[in-house]
Order: structure tokens, then C-alpha cells, then sequence
């Protein structure tokens, strides 16, 4: 599939980068991103605003003492 220039350059697209195509049922709308050279590095981080208020350490140690 051919994406246009235009559309590749704002996406950060190159002339043969993988894409990940998702369909969201929600919306009748067809997904598309690229594909991650790494799907560790992508998600590195996600979810951080979790811990901001708790320190992780003491999370597991209560969850610890539950056991």
C-alpha cells in the first residue's frame, strides 16, 4: 500500500516502515501506526502517573504482607 508523501512526513513515516493495523468496532474506524522497533522501548514509562503519589517500594511491601 502506497501512503502519500505528505501524510508519511507528518506521521514520521519512511519508505518501508512496518504498520500495525487495528479496527475499532466503537467507532467503524480502521487504525493504523506504526510498528515499534521495539515494543519495550514504546512502552517504557507507560502508567508512571500510577506511582506518583505511592512510593512502589511500599506497594509491594503491603502486598507482600497480605500474602
Amino acid at each position: 500500500m502506497t501512503i502519500p508523501e505528505e501524510i508519511r512526513q507528518k506521521a514520521k513515516l519512511n519508505v518501508g516502515d512496518k504498520l500495525i493495523w487495528q479496527y475499532d468496532e466503537t467507532r467503524s474506524e480502521i487504525i493504523v501506526m506504526s510498528k515499534p522497533k521495539s515494543f519495550s522501548e514504546k512502552l517504557w514509562g507507560l502508567g508512571k502517573e500510577v506511582w506518583e503519589k505511592e512510593s512502589v517500594d511500599e506497594y509491594v511491601k503491603k502486598e507482600r504482607e497480605n500474602w
